[in-house]
């Protein structure tokens, strides 16, 4: 019994995966944990303190989209995309959009320094979505790839 189920959860794990792909085959997905307090806009704190924390989200965010980018067999180099950020707290309590949103400001640099896109400035952002995940607090930062027709 004890072999079964890490069967049937890979199996289910590869079904949904699959089921994913079907539905949204131009979203790329990036997961990483959830960042630090000190890189909140409204946190204070030594500014080495803050600029470890920002080094570690970066590098972070760096491994998560080469993965990603692995794994969906995506080559980068994207030059505008829509992201679309998904924040799973342990806790259901208000939370400042805002303030979660901006300190990520680490994370997609770290996007573009694994060479997803070419600039951070052509992110469009779309509304932040928090839900609850006690055992599993994460981000998932949703990318859509799309091009712009100049003057066509």
């Amino acid at each position: 019994m004890m072999d079964f189920a890490p069967r049937m959860a890979q199996s289910i794990l590869r079904l949904l995966t699959a089921w994913h792909h079907a539905l949204m085959p131009d979203v790329l997905t990036v997961t990483i944990g959830l960042p630090q307090r000190v890189l909140s806009p409204n946190a204070r704190c030594h500014w080495g303190v803050k600029a470890r924390a920002t080094k570690r989200a970066r590098v972070e965010a760096w491994a998560a989209a080469q993965v990603a980018m692995y794994e969906a067999n995506v080559k980068g180099g994207w030059k505008e995309a829509t992201a679309e950020v998904h924040w799973y707290a342990r806790q259901d309590r208000k939370r400042d959009k805002d303030n979660c949103l901006a300190s990520l400001k680490a994370t997609f640099d770290g996007i573009v320094d694994a060479g997803l896109l070419k600039d951070d400035n052509a992110i469009t952002h779309l509304p932040l979505v928090i839900l609850v995940d006690a055992k599993n607090p994460r981000v998932e930062i949703h990318l859509k790839r799309y091009e712009v027709n100049d003057g066509a």
